[in-house]
């Protein structure tokens, strides 16, 4: 008699067991045998543990083979070092201080700030620890007075450590230098080899690739190693040179706290003794980031591959920049001939850091720039554009269900605005993104069981803030079709009229309150901001296309605004809004409004006076900064 195949794809405990009743039932030997009331029940149980434990062991084995799938980080890194690409280690937060020296005994021309002088930052109720990776010089501003400015210091420890104990000598040759601390800043690393207490000599830089480099070059290469940490290893006398055995190793790095000193800004010092020493911040410290998460290993590895260290299209300049600068949230990268004019042979890079809406400075900038011009081609120049954004103005109506909730109006107001923000940062707050109402409404309805509908109206917002007094042609760019307004007729007024394009209010060159729209027609007018008699101050302010969203204003002028700055308000054909290329969409709370309405009472007292769009968003402030437009 044959026997029935096995199924081979229940593997828990309860069908293993059961699977081996079934066999042993087949069996001559067990015919009519009581396998629950017999000893032979314990040696089934002890098999099928036995069948579950090795089939657990082997499908969690299997897993770890491939990066995918792989839930170890040690298996995780240990693929991603077969892809050639090196885990980001926690990185330090960087601050930019000014140092003012002054002590009357001083009368040379310049004071020296040493290499990895410690400044001190109190944080959140935290202490820690910058030091210089350089030497600076204060030079004499007055009598006893010394100031350096643009002085960079990074949080964190300088250890230094002989690593002797370290050593691994590979079968290949290749010799290695285990480094036990995983706080370690990679950044940071500097090796020493033969050097002398009080002398660095012999010093061997990191290289990222053996391209260019010869058997003498003094340069180590990182590799990850177990545990978040990091092995040195050497050139072995073909691609740098590698130190002899007997030679004393010194390795230099800065251990680091990651992201918790970020935002510190309040720095001492006392290098210098008997001097009064004051630090004033120019830049808080920023930057600062913890060791690359396993997600984020498993999306870049792969992609690192693929770039080999440089940058050939758009999305390589994306990536390494995400990948090396932990703080950046989104890049965007295009070519020059994209720009208006064309700058044929660039590379436009722009950057958001997560919620930071103000200006890029101009050290971070350089930083990027600097880091992508050693990985572009030749006659390739990638250069910084500041990041520009576009807002959106939220009208939610939102009825609701006393009977089927018990949570009160106010309640459901705020889980309202929990639910846009969480959208924002969710599906927004990058390049290249779209609003769309539809997955907004449907994020809504599904808060709560009291929540019956919901009725959302969306318009872009696109911030000016232009110079006082000075005169400009802005050009608003909203990149989608506007809806085309029934001209404006001076005999009727603008009781009923509602533009296609309004600002909110500002003061124009002879203080003025007014606001500029479009009259119907394509031309954009500016007019005075008097709700029972308003003026047309000039009829040809401009221009407006209602088919691609621009808009020119020509010889603008604004002598005064609140807030941030003018706010561009637009009505589109589409119920959805596309971010215009090179803007990062964001939903800032304050241009949020939610009318609550009952199903038994109606629209609320504070819903029934809610005013067109247009209207409500002129009197609402921001708290965000942005020079874009």
């Amino acid at each position: 008699m044959a026997n029935p195949k096995t199924p081979i794809t229940e593997l828990d405990f309860d069908s293993i067991k059961s699977q081996l009743k079934t066999y042993l039932k087949t069996q001559t030997q067990f015919k009519d045998y009581n396998f629950e009331g017999s000893n032979l029940s314990a040696m089934l149980d002890v098999l099928a543990f036995n069948s579950f434990q090795n089939n657990f062991y082997t499908n969690m084995a299997i897993n770890e083979m491939f990066l995918d799938s792989a839930v170890l980080k040690n298996s995780i890194v240990s693929h991603a070092k077969e892809l050639n690409y090196l885990p980001r280690s926690r990185k330090s937060a960087k601050a930019t201080v000014t140092v003012q020296v002054t002590d009357p005994t001083l009368t040379d021309a310049t004071v020296t700030i040493p290499q990895y002088t410690q400044f001190t930052a109190t944080y959140q109720g935290e202490t820690y620890t910058f030091v210089t990776d350089q030497v600076y010089v204060a030079k004499r501003v007055g009598v006893g007075q010394y100031t350096a400015e643009n002085v960079d210091i990074f949080e964190g420890q300088m250890l230094t450590s002989f690593q002797r104990e370290g050593f691994i000598i590979d079968a290949d040759g290749v010799l290695r230098v285990q480094l036990t601390n995983n706080e370690v800043d990679t950044d940071s690393i500097v090796v020493f080899v033969d050097a002398e207490a009080t002398e660095d000599q012999n010093v061997f830089t990191k290289a990222s690739t053996i391209f260019g480099v010869g058997p003498l070059d003094l340069v180590f290469y990182l590799e990850p190693y177990l545990d978040d940490r990091y092995a040195i290893y050497f050139g072995a006398n073909k691609f740098g040179l590698q130190p002899e055995e007997q030679e004393d190793i010194r390795v230099k790095y800065r251990i680091c706290s990651g992201e918790e000193a970020n935002d510190a800004s309040s720095f001492n010092t006392a290098f210098l003794e008997g001097a009064t020493i004051n630090v004033i911040t120019t830049s808080p410290a920023s930057g600062g980031a913890d060791r690359e998460s396993m997600e984020s290993i498993r999306y870049f590895a792969p992609k690192a591959l693929q770039i080999q260290e440089r940058a050939v299209t758009t999305s390589d300049y994306e990536v390494l920049l995400q990948q090396r600068f932990p703080e950046i949230t989104a890049v965007s990268a295009y070519g020059g001939e994209e720009l208006d004019p064309p700058q044929y042979g660039k590379v436009a890079i722009s950057v958001y850091l997560a919620d930071d809406t103000t200006l890029i400075s101009s050290t971070l900038a350089a930083g990027y720039i600097n880091y992508l011009s050693s990985k572009s081609p030749l006659g390739i120049e990638p250069f910084f554009v500041q990041t520009k954004f576009i807002f959106a103005d939220i009208i939610v109506n939102s009825t609701y269900s006393t009977k089927r909730t018990e949570k009160s109006e106010a309640e459901l107001e705020g889980l309202i605005r929990t639910a846009i923000q969480n959208y924002s940062d969710t599906n927004l707050e990058d390049f290249d993104t779209t609003l769309r109402v539809s997955k907004l409404g449907s994020a809504i309805d599904a808060l709560d069981g009291g929540i019956e509908s919901n009725s959302i109206e969306i318009q872009p917002i696109i911030e000016y803030a232009p110079v006082a007094n000075f005169e400009t042609n802005p050009i608003f760019k909203f990149s989608s079709e506007l809806i085309k307004p029934y001209p404006f007729k001076s005999v009727s007024g603008f009781t009923d009229f509602k533009p296609s394009i309004r600002s909110s209010v500002y003061d124009d060159i002879n203080g003025t309150c007014v606001y500029f729209a479009d009259d119907g027609n394509g031309v954009m007018m500016t007019i005075t901001d008097d709700i029972s008699n308003p003026q047309i101050i000039n009829p040809a302010a401009g221009t407006v296309n209602y088919k691609t969203g621009e808009v020119k204003l020509t010889k603008f002028v604004a002598s005064a605004y609140t807030g941030a700055g003018i706010k561009v308000f637009a009505r589109l054909k589409n119920s959805d809004v596309v971010a215009p290329k090179g803007r990062v969409f964001i939903i800032r709370d304050t241009d949020v409004k939610v009318n609550m309405v009952s199903e038994s009472t109606g629209l609320t007292e504070a819903s029934s006076t809610s005013p067109a769009s247009y209207d409500r968003s002129l009197s609402s402030g921001s708290s965000s900064s942005s020079s874009s437009y």
